[in-house]
């Protein structure tokens, strides 16, 4: 199972599924629930990517608020 980025225009993606349904029809059932959460996610983590800071403190008053970056 995967999920890739085919284009990306804009605030648009458009991705790639690869499902196997191979197995019992319960089997199937599930990897396709896995897929389709993994989808979720994946354009969640994108979406989220938009709103990354620079890294740059923000000041607010006396406070300085700084970024964590991103996990690995």
């Amino acid at each position: 199972m995967s999920v890739e980025i085919i284009t990306k225009n804009g605030n648009e993606l458009t991705l790639q599924v690869k499902v196997d349904i191979s197995g019992s029809m319960l089997d199937a059932e599930e990897k396709i629930q896995e897929v389709c959460n993994r989808v979720g996610s994946f354009s969640t983590e994108k979406a989220l990517e938009q709103f990354d800071t620079d890294g740059t403190p923000i000041q607010i008053g006396e406070k300085k608020i700084h970024s964590k970056n991103k996990r690995k």
